[in-house]
């Protein structure tokens, strides 16, 4: 998976939620919890525990969830 083949799209309602299909989705702090900017992966369940991050970017969540997704799909 690379980054060109990710497509990541800001919510309606909320401009603060960006999603990718088979990625899962990026929160920002003022869209979610403190912190900066937190990965939720597709493949798992939609808990607190579950949040990869915080992150100090979007750019840098974004940057993780496609290489932890990367990952999961290798194996």
């Amino acid at each position: 998976m690379t980054e060109q083949s990710i497509s990541w799209e800001q919510d309606g309602i909320d401009s603060g939620w960006f999603f990718a299909r088979d990625v899962g989705s990026v929160r920002s702090s003022s869209s979610y919890r403190p912190g900066g900017w937190w990965f939720l992966p597709k493949w798992l369940p939609d808990t607190e525990e579950n949040d990869v991050g915080p992150f100090k970017t979007k750019a840098a969540a974004m940057a993780q969830a496609e290489a932890l997704t990367a990952r999961q799909l290798a194996m």
